[in-house]
């Protein structure tokens, strides 16, 4: 949009430009009316027409472009959220959310839209005002054109094929031949509907000043046609002049008509005696033909990009790294956030789905500027991922794939006929432990939830099943320190219970909250017990983790802030009141092995 703008402001200054230095002078009004309309059409649809040599958004008339970057917040999320993986980034995610900001767009919008919706309602009074007047006042046909005798004290003015006189002057004679003659030229030549045009692009454009300098432009054209043509009939140049300067002085009501004393300066008086030179004239009308084409070809929208990789092909889906340089890939190309921005516009439609990869060490700031872009051109549908989201997703698989396996082993019933089948699956088992207990072992979040419990043995199985003993031992013991301990449990539907009472998970964050500075626990001492059965969904077991270490992460806010007054995010790692701060809230979690089923 703002390209856009550029490009079509430069369009009409150097048309109007050559206009004044040029054109302006020369007595061929009726080719100067059509070059100054033929500036304003050409200036504002060139940049959309794809025949230049830089690029341009081919969306760039898009009056939507602020209300889409700024509407379609509730983005579609797949994949997990990268802020969520790590709890000091998804507290800092939180604050951020949670603090007043200015929307600079939609602010501008909102003035765009107040100021315009403003200008149309003026433009519709004005036209119902002039009808009104029309319908409650007499009316005369003048070779076949409506003059409207008005009782108020006016000069004389046209509105399309509507001539506007005092009446009192009109019936007395007191207006002069010339005068009427002059609006009658108006009317017949429809210089209203120029005004009209000029009238509807300043309510597209009302904050771009060169729209006002054509609409002068174009209405002192108009009194040189007029006054041309008055002379063209016989009229003496001096009576005429007299007339001029003897004119009334009061304006109409609106500036949509065409006056009579509209401009009465030197530049009339003085056309009025300009000597016509057809030589001169064609000669500076050919000189505006490779001043249009040069304007043509400069900011033009080309289909294709000169700046980015030839294999980077318009799809319904795209994929984005931001590396830790904050620098951008695209589609395994580098690039950068300008060249991005041109890439998007081209697009024949928005792209269905954006894969976005933030690597650990990128800036927030390069995070919210893609993000801001994608939206601008209405990416709605943003799949977000980080290095540790890969390795997770990893982690995921190979759990699953353990409790499949694990599943299936102890399904089989410990009896000696089935050893060597219990011992080939339980090898099976083994190895997908070991393939989880591989995949934590290379990430390096401190949160990372523990693996699921190990199954037993075969000889424990085999064991148990003949000494008629369960064929699990027992969860050891969760040491009792007082009211310290809060017990969560997490059955096959994800349905939990907190110290016996039924939560949801959208509750535990909260509910942790409360039990940790209730007067009962001492917050250092507090031990969360987690257990779960064999068939818990890991995802939502995954999600309650997240919830508890949230927790925590708000609590150590908020001791910051009452302690310190500041966040806890402000605090340099391994100062003293960081370190205080941590051993306050130790996050102590006691994760409870399943019964075998």
């Amino acid at each position: 949009m703002i390209i856009y703008l550029i490009y079509s402001t430069i369009s009409l200054g150097l048309l109007l430009l050559f206009y004044h230095m040029l054109l302006e002078k020369e007595k061929m009004h009726s080719i100067n009316r059509g070059f100054l309309i033929f500036s304003l059409i050409f200036s504002f649809t060139i940049p959309i027409i794809p025949v230049g040599m830089i690029d341009l958004p081919t969306n760039a008339f898009s009056f939507l472009d602020f209300l889409i970057s700024e509407r379609n917040e509730n983005i579609v999320i797949q994949g997990g959220e990268w802020y969520e993986l790590d709890t000091e980034s998804a507290l800092a995610f939180n604050q951020g959310s949670e603090t007043g900001r200015i929307n600079f767009p939609m602010a501008a919008w909102l003035i765009y839209m107040i100021v315009s919706s403003g200008m149309f309602i003026r433009l519709i009074r004005i036209v119902h005002r002039i009808q009104l007047k029309t319908d409650r006042s007499d009316k005369r046909l003048y070779n076949g054109t409506v003059i409207v005798l008005l009782r108020e004290d006016t000069t004389p003015h046209t509105f399309l094929n509507k001539i506007f006189l005092n009446k009192r002057r009109y019936l007395n004679g007191e207006i002069p031949h010339e005068v009427i003659l002059h609006e009658v030229t108006h009317a017949r030549q429809k210089h209203s509907l120029d005004i009209l045009l000029v009238e509807f692009l300043k309510i597209l454009f009302w904050f771009n000043p060169l729209i006002y300098l054509y609409k002068n432009a174009i209405l002192l054209n108009h009194e040189f046609l007029a006054d041309e043509a008055v002379l063209a009939q016989g009229n003496s140049l001096k009576n005429y002049q007299k007339v001029l300067l003897k004119s009334l002085v009061i304006q109409p009501s609106h500036g949509l008509s065409s006056r009579l004393n509209y401009s009465l300066t030197k530049k009339r008086l003085q056309m009025m005696t300009q000597s016509t030179s057809t030589y001169r004239s064609v000669l500076k009308l050919l000189v505006a033909i490779p001043l249009i084409v040069s304007i043509s070809l400069l900011p033009g929208c080309d289909s294709t990009s000169h700046n980015l990789a030839p294999d980077m092909e318009s799809s319904d889906e795209l994929s984005i790294e931001i590396l830790d340089d904050s620098s951008l890939m695209m589609n395994s190309n580098r690039t950068t956030l300008h060249e991005l921005e041109n890439y998007l516009s081209e697009l024949p439609e928005s792209p269905g789905l954006v894969h976005l990869k933030v690597n650990p060490e990128a800036q927030f700031g390069m995070i919210t500027d893609v993000q801001n872009s994608l939206r601008k051109f209405g990416a709605l549908r943003i799949n977000y991922s980080t290095d540790s989201d890969n390795q997770r997703n990893e982690l995921e698989k190979a759990t699953n794939a353990f409790l499949d396996s694990a599943n299936r082993y102890m399904a089989i019933k410990p009896i000696q006929s089935n050893i060597d089948q219990l011992e080939e699956m339980y090898d099976e088992v083994i190895d997908l432990y070991e393939a989880i207990q591989a995949v934590e072992d290379e990430i390096t979040d401190p949160n990372t939830p523990p693996p699921p419990p190990l199954v037993p043995s075969p000889e424990k199985r085999l064991n148990a099943k003949t000494l008629m003993l369960p064929e699990a031992p027992p969860a050891p013991p969760v040491p009792m320190e007082g009211g310290n301990l809060m017990q969560i449990l997490m059955n096959e539907q994800g349905i939990l219970l907190m110290n016996e009472e039924p939560v949801t998970l959208n509750d535990v964050r909260e509910s942790v909250k409360r039990f940790v500075n209730s007067s009962d626990t001492d917050p250092s001492m507090v031990i969360i017990a987690i257990k779960t059965v064999p068939m818990t969904p890991y995802d939502q077991y995954l999600e309650l983790l997240d919830e508890i270490k949230l927790a925590y992460a708000d609590l150590k806010n908020e001791a910051a802030h009452n302690q310190l007054g500041v966040s806890y995010l402000s605090l340099e790692k391994n100062s003293s009141e960081r370190v205080n701060i941590d051993e306050a809230y130790p996050l102590r979690l006691s994760i409870v092995p399943p019964d075998s089923q």
